[in-house]
């Protein structure tokens, strides 16, 4: 008995020294320097997402949303803007030229920090920073290109309301170009 409570023993210690081995290896030297919402750096026209960050949206029924969008984001409606972000395209957005090539007519845009947040389903937070990308003319892109979804994206900016679930945000007349 006291032989099978000594090996359950060894193994505990020689489990525990394993783990105390690897994690002496792991170095700590730049935590720092891991980008996080307080420290995040970026350049000047992801700044533009600023302003998003600060909106608020709460569901009202499923049809319907209240929204607080704060001042220097209503200032900026009818004016030209510009964005850097991940595009997401949809069907109704596109049309197949060939196997390999689609004309793109419009595309969701998310900022790059907010597509990790864009996995969880929760409309809410999608509402408040989902632009519809409306483009003045069709973009074709190789499949290649669209797996690329990095872009910077120019045109007038629009707030609607009134469809919160297709989008409340929209660049009109916009250009775009792979980032």
């Amino acid at each position: 008995m006291k032989r099978n409570w000594l090996i359950v023993v060894l193994i505990i210690v020689l489990v525990a020294a394993l783990y105390f081995i690897e994690f002496s290896k792991v170095s700590n030297d730049n935590v720092g320097n891991m980008p996080t919402l307080d420290n995040l750096q970026t350049d000047e026209i992801n700044k533009n997402w600023d302003a998003f960050y600060k909106v608020r949206a709460t569901i009202i029924d499923g049809q319907t949303a209240k929204f607080s969008i704060p001042k220097e984001l209503k200032e900026l409606e009818g004016n030209e803007i510009n964005l850097s972000g991940a595009a997401v395209f949809f069907g109704n957005g596109c049309e197949m030229v060939n196997d390999s090539t689609t004309k793109i007519m419009s595309f969701f845009l998310l900022p790059t920090l907010g597509l990790a947040q864009a996995c969880v389903i929760d409309p809410q937070e999608a509402m408040r920073w989902t632009l519809m990308v409306n483009l003045d003319k069709p973009w074709k892109l190789s499949r290649n290109e669209m797996i690329n979804t990095e872009v910077i994206v120019k045109g007038k900016f629009k707030i609607d309301t009134s469809k919160p679930y297709d989008a409340a945000f929209f660049v009109e007349n916009a250009t775009a170009k792979l980032k």
